[in-house]
């Protein structure tokens, strides 16, 4: 509409401007090199109307981010969506949310080689009426397992997707501050060197799903974590491999009975290589989750064999609720 009407004529122009309806705007995939027009022409002149603005897939984030600002004017804005693929400018993007009076919902896809040792929570606290954030980190073995900061702020999050590697200790620090929070998802729980507080006073009365795309960490660091979250967990999914403490059925029945009393759905899967050493231990502890516990929940198990002559071949035990 604007590329056709809006320097057709003084009246087109002004048509479009008095539209009195919430826009989205999405960044065009190829957006130009000279962001800048795009900008001044379309986006300036109706930022008291865009309600959603995501820059998703778009390929020239350099010209984009060095362009693009945020500031009060975008007083109507609920949703952002942030994605870069090399330009730094969109750390000073991030420090701008905080001049958003309406901002709810927020995602961030970034590169760890830009973002380096930021830490993006410090902001994502401090948003005043932010319910919903994924941070999605694309990088391997960062150096930001261990944020901890006391410049946080009490967050009125609901729903918090970590796609990103995180430690037990970094979670028990950041859920000190999001008392309201209901969903959570960690990509990768990792492995802690330093000793896990059993007495930290996280106060999470309404966190009913948990889940943990893979689990890295020791079975006794895991289980201290979720001693102090899951009191009122309802759903919790866990994947893991490598530590077949985590086969051990009795410290699972222990721990639901004694710390999580309303845990209705549990999702578990364990991956072993088919030539590991430890297989057969694992294949016998594997048979602990067929008692009368399990029977009575109908978390079932099952098993799923993988053989590939291209590819590493394992075993996939897994509890899934009956269905």
């Amino acid at each position: 509409m604007y590329t056709a009407f809006s320097n057709l004529n003084a009246r087109f122009k002004e048509l479009l401007a008095s539209i009195p309806l919430p826009l989205k705007f999405r960044v065009p995939f190829d957006a130009p090199s000279n962001f800048q027009k795009l900008y001044n022409n379309v986006i300036v002149p109706n930022k008291h109307r865009i309600i959603s603005f995501s820059t998703l897939g778009t390929r020239n984030t350099n010209a984009v981010f060095s362009t693009l600002t945020f500031d009060s004017s975008f007083n109507q804005l609920e949703s952002l969506v942030l994605w870069e693929r090399r330009s730094p400018n969109i750390i000073s993007i991030i420090h701008s949310l905080t001049t958003l009076p309406r901002l709810c919902s927020l995602k961030i896809y970034i590169n760890s080689n830009i973002i380096n040792d930021y830490d993006p929570y410090v902001v994502i606290f401090s948003l005043p009426v932010l319910t919903y954030a994924k941070i999605s980190i694309k990088t391997g073995q960062p150096s930001f397992y261990f944020w901890t900061n006391s410049d946080y702020q009490s967050s009125p999050l609901h729903c918090l997707i970590m796609d990103h590697p995180s430690a037990s200790i970094q979670l028990n620090i950041l859920l000190s501050y999001t008392p309201q929070l209901r969903h959570l998802h960690c990509r990768f729980l990792a492995r802690s060197d330093e000793i896990i507080v059993e007495d930290m006073n996280i106060m999470l009365p309404n966190l009913t799903h948990f889940s943990i795309g893979q689990c890295d960490a020791l079975f006794d660091e895991f289980e201290i974590f979720m001693k102090q979250i899951g009191s009122q967990l309802q759903v919790l999914c866990v994947a893991t491999s490598k530590n077949a403490e985590y086969l051990n059925a009795e410290r699972w029945e222990q721990l639901f009975l004694q710390y999580m009393p309303h845990l209705r759905i549990f999702e578990f899967k364990y991956e072993i290589s088919f030539g590991a050493s430890e297989f057969g231990t694992d294949d016998v502890r594997m048979v602990e989750f067929i008692s009368t516990f399990w029977m009575e929940r109908q978390w079932v198990c099952e098993f799923s064999i993988q053989i590939d002559d291209w590819e590493d071949k394992f075993i996939t035990f897994s509890i899934q609720p009956y269905r």
